[in-house]
């Protein structure tokens, strides 16, 4: 057994050993640890990497009204010299230039909102039409009105909650729609409920229905359900990005959408019998929206787009146009897609 001694001397040194990997994380916290930055400073730094900055005020009015970690680190990507290993950037580039890439994005994500706020309106429609003819327009939120298949149960019943709590959230908050509908009835029908509901909650809800109800809907615009749920899920994602003005360009979505004729008419590129561009990308939004829209609508909406490109297009100087079309998944025959 130990006597006390070593027992003391044993918490000495645990004590010290303590202190020391302190002392140590606390310096590396000080080495690692980002030093606040003037705006002249972040314009000094900027010119350390070959950005050209011909005008000092006129870089700090960009810089002092956007922030430079969503400004600057957002954006340079496509600007910046792939051939060397520290991050410089390409020979001319200016400061100008990232600003107007930058004002790109918000531009196209205020297109985009748009045009999925009309597909999300028509979408809820359809679902809280067909769903009500199937299952009544009160006491529907139950169990047995859902895909209830084993693999799905967990989640049928955790959505039933959320959805619920939903209702109980907009009563609180004095949402007159459904406080009405509490008050004066008792329940609150699918077609008043799901114009509180989240684009995401909507998908949710599709993804759940049973096969006779999916399929309702996604014949109207000639899909499978399962090709209808993808191009859901991933409309949730781009919506949410334009509502909190996200960067939406150069967007990589972990789910790919399915071969369209869209792909097989513009002939994109194939690598392993999959295409290149064009299935996770901003254009693959496009393909998304050429789907669901309209033609009227789509042609409104894909006319702004290429307005937008062709506005970059003259403040971009550094680089060609096309490095970040490339970015955005669009073929070179982008425009072809109108005519389509």
């Amino acid at each position: 057994m130990l006597e006390l001694c070593d027992i003391l001397s044993i918490m000495d040194r645990t004590t010290d050993y303590l202190r020391a990997r302190g002392h140590f994380l606390q310096q590396g916290r000080k080495i690692l640890e980002k030093r606040f930055k003037t705006i002249m400073e972040q314009i000094e730094i900027l010119k350390s990497r070959n950005l050209t900055i011909q005008n000092n005020k006129k870089a700090y009015k960009i810089l002092e009204k956007n922030n430079y970690y969503y400004l600057i680190n957002g954006y340079k990507n496509v600007f910046l010299d792939n051939t060397i290993d520290t991050e410089k950037y390409k020979n001319n580039t200016k400061i100008e230039e990232i600003f107007a890439l930058f004002c790109f994005d918000k531009n196209i994500k205020m297109i985009f909102l748009k045009y999925l706020l009309l597909i999300e309106n028509e979408i809820d429609s359809y679902i809280a039409y067909e769903f009500s003819k199937s299952y009544g327009h009160k006491d529907y939120l139950v169990f047995q009105n859902f895909n209830n298949l084993n693999s799905k149960k967990d989640f049928i019943e955790k959505f039933i909650k959320v959805i619920k709590l939903e209702i109980q959230y907009q009563y609180k908050n004095s949402n007159e729609m459904i406080a009405h509908y509490l008050d004066c009835y008792g329940y609150v029908p699918l077609w008043v409920l799901i114009r509180v509901l989240s684009f995401g909650k909507v998908s949710k809800f599709y993804s759940l229905m049973k096969p006779k109800e999916q399929n309702q809907i996604s014949r109207k615009y000639n899909l499978r359900s399962h090709e209808f749920s993808i191009l859901l899920h991933n409309l949730t994602l781009i919506r949410n990005i334009c509502a909190h003005d996200e960067k939406l360009f150069d967007i990589k979505l972990k789910n790919r959408i399915f071969s369209t004729v869209y792909h097989e008419k513009l002939k994109i590129e194939k690598r392993k019998g999959n295409y290149k561009i064009a299935t996770r990308d901003l254009f693959s939004i496009v393909i998304i929206l050429k789907l669901l829209l309209n033609r009227k609508d789509f042609t409104k909406f894909y006319k702004k787009l290429i307005q937008e490109i062709q506005e970059l297009k003259k403040l971009i100087t550094s680089i060609k146009i096309e490095r970040i079309l490339y970015q955005m998944g669009f073929p070179i025959n982008y425009k072809d897609l109108l005519k389509l």
